[in-house]
């Protein structure tokens, strides 16, 4: 098992973003997590991530307690991710970020930051300032630079918005090509998208979790309906 939590759970005074959540994830799942807007998947994610510290619960990675570890020590041990807005140096090449987020001897890296670049399909843009990129290929480049870290856990924080549809059908193209031992944590509100890339689906409402099963089960949850009912997801 890669990523194991149990009971987590994050209070701001009386609200409860996240409340006794336990999640399980095993080393190359796919798992998405989904739910209506405020149901606590980003807040999910920057625990695990080390952004937020939680306020109940533990979080273990490759069975080692992380709960109190700093965001920089969980990307050293192999958690990566992306934000909701592309978190990219603008004054830096494309070369230059994926360089910078592997943390290792520039000198040594650049041909295998050209090849991260390739396959996110910007090698030919890899002497362009990252300010200059359009906002997909931010997103690409984004994903590139998680990955240059070399993690075996991924976490995406809604990679698909704001991304036009043939923007949308790329990423669906580099989420597939992911590579196979690499765990992923998917937070996305394109459900096309999550059913089409996800071994199984969480789903949060209100800061707890309501349902975990596979793509066909989720489809038919009622429990899914319910956390959805008049809500466009």
């Amino acid at each position: 098992m890669i990523l194991r939590l149990e009971g987590l759970g994050r209070r701001y005074g009386d609200l409860a973003a996240l409340d006794d959540v336990t999640l399980r994830l095993e080393p190359g799942e796919r798992r998405a997590l989904i739910g209506p807007n405020g149901a606590g998947k980003t807040t999910l994610l920057n625990l695990v991530a080390g952004a937020l510290r939680p306020s109940a619960g533990r979080i273990h990675f490759h069975d080692r307690d992380v709960t109190r570890t700093s965001p920089a020590r969980r990307a050293r041990l192999g958690i990566g991710r992306t934000h909701q807005h592309p978190a990219v140096w603008p004054t830096l090449t494309a070369q230059e970020n994926v360089l910078v987020a592997a943390r290792r001897p520039w000198g040594r890296l650049r041909p295998g930051a050209r090849e991260r670049l390739a396959a996110v399909g910007l090698a030919d843009q890899a002497g362009t300032r990252a300010g200059s990129l359009s906002h997909g290929q931010r997103r690409q480049l984004e994903l590139a630079m998680a990955l240059a870290g070399e993690p075996t856990l991924l976490l995406l924080d809604e990679p698909a918005a704001g991304l036009a549809p043939p923007e949308v059908e790329l990423l669906a193209a580099l989420l597939a090509d992911l590579p196979p031992g690499v765990a992923v944590l998917l937070v996305e509100h394109h459900l096309d998208l999550v059913y089409g890339f996800a071994d199984h689906v969480t789903v949060l409402h209100s800061g707890r979790h309501v349902h975990t099963g596979t793509v066909a089960e989720t489809r038919r949850s009622p429990e899914v309906a319910a956390a959805y009912a008049g809500v466009t997801p």
